[in-house]
């Protein structure tokens, strides 16, 4: 590969942290939650729709 495949390129990023309390809420549903979340913040015209 070229240069170019290893060049490093700006990106607008956002770290997002969330916490659950695990004897309240399972795994499972708080990744799910997580997904959502990040579904709704990459896709704001939809989050306006559904979110």
């Amino acid at each position: 590969g070229s240069l170019d495949d290893y060049r490093v390129r700006p990106r607008l990023m956002l770290p997002l942290v969330l916490a659950f309390d695990h004897r309240v809420v399972d795994g499972a549903d708080a990744a799910r939650f997580a997904n959502r979340v990040i579904a709704c913040l990459e896709d704001p015209e939809q989050m306006l729709l559904e979110c």
